[in-house]
């Protein structure tokens, strides 16, 4: 694959969390960019840590922006990953900087699935900010055409675009998996809102049928200590694996050797571990939120929950068991569907939102 070249990257500043062992979807999505880039400009916003570090990178974050703005003469277009609450008023912070101080073209990347329920509980003051924001960014990128919608009936735009997440190209290794149950993975924060505990519920209700069946594999951060007493006043310790963090290396044998990702999310954006598993060739089950309905297609290349739903899960789950041809044949589905969130699709289309504003500098 050939990197998105100087041309274009070197007048380019990417604003967004730090990628350096990165926990997180963005900071993922971040990564890959950083790979496919000739040239890399980067400003950490934050970090993960105390609230007192938070700041202090925040804060130095504004720093070396005021710095290269006014050392590099090369950087035209800021790119800024942003989400919501916390994330939205540092990146507001900087949007104003750069656009209003230093007169640069702007690109707002919204990830996250919040966005409804953080703008619907603002008040006066932060909807003008959101809304000056949005209304003042150059391209506005959001994940998907659920997400297209919703910002076009909401809110002004200069222009409004969908650009898919990219995800690396899968690398396939032999599947050492030893055992006839079906693997089911997720791959998230663990919290309510993700469903971690939904699915745990599910399991525990269902642990004398699942046993030597289903295998539920878990890799995370986040509420640990509340999944593990979980699984463990449960006594579902052989049926749910526990992982902890996965790093980029791990998460390869990981994916070889699971069938189901399974995501029970109550809201999303457009999820990085759906992605990754459907070019593993995975078969999914996840929630009817954000724009998940336009990568995973019912009874095509996986099914579809309610989020909360503990039955439609328990359902979704016995389906692959009743039916275990399923996993193979969805598989091969998820991997066609997921080949144009690959890097050589994906960059050429940021390229062309590159090139839509750098020709007119």
């Amino acid at each position: 694959m050939e990197k998105l070249s100087s041309k274009y990257s070197s007048k380019v500043l990417t604003i967004g969390p730090d990628y350096m062992n990165h926990r997180g979807g963005v900071g993922a999505v971040i990564a890959l960019y950083s790979k496919y880039y000739d040239v890399f400009n980067f400003i950490p916003s934050y970090k993960v840590g105390s609230t007192i570090y938070k700041n202090y990178v925040f804060f130095i974050s504004i720093i070396k922006l005021v710095s290269l703005l006014i050392s590099n003469w090369k950087i035209k277009l800021i790119h800024i990953h942003g989400a919501s609450y916390g994330s939205f008023y540092r990146k507001f912070i900087i949007f104003a900087i750069s656009k209003f101080v230093f007169r640069k073209k702007i690109i707002y990347h919204i990830h996250g699935g919040g966005f409804k329920e953080f703008y619907n509980t603002r008040d006066v003051i932060s909807k003008c900010m959101i809304k000056t924001l949005l209304a003042n960014t150059d391209i506005v990128i959001c994940l998907s055409q659920s997400w297209y919608e919703y910002f076009r009936k909401n809110f002004k735009t200069k222009s409004l675009a969908i650009l898919p997440n990219i995800i690396d190209y899968p690398e396939i290794v032999q599947n050492t998996k030893k055992t006839s149950s079906i693997n089911f993975l997720f791959f998230g924060l663990i919290c309510k809102a993700k469903g971690t505990f939904d699915l745990i519920n599910v399991i525990a209700k269902n642990k004398e049928s699942y046993r030597g069946r289903v295998k539920l594999i878990i890799g995370g951060n986040g509420e640990i200590q509340e999944l593990m007493t979980l699984i463990n006043n449960n006594h579902i310790e052989d049926i749910v694996e526990f992982l902890g963090w996965v790093d980029s290396n791990k998460k390869v044998a990981v994916l070889n050797n699971t069938d189901v990702l399974i995501l029970p999310s109550y809201n999303e954006g457009l999820p990085i571990s759906i992605l990754e598993a459907m070019s593993y060739g995975k078969a999914v089950i996840a929630t009817r939120v954000g724009g998940i309905p336009e990568i995973v297609k019912q009874n095509m290349n996986g099914l579809l929950v309610e989020p909360g739903n503990l039955v439609q899960i328990e359902q979704s789950i016995n389906n692959f068991l009743e039916h275990p041809e399923l996993v193979k044949k969805f598989g091969v589905i998820s991997e066609q569907m997921a080949q144009k969130h690959m890097p050589h699709i994906v960059l050429k289309e940021l390229e062309g939102f590159y090139k839509s504003i750098l020709s007119n500098e």
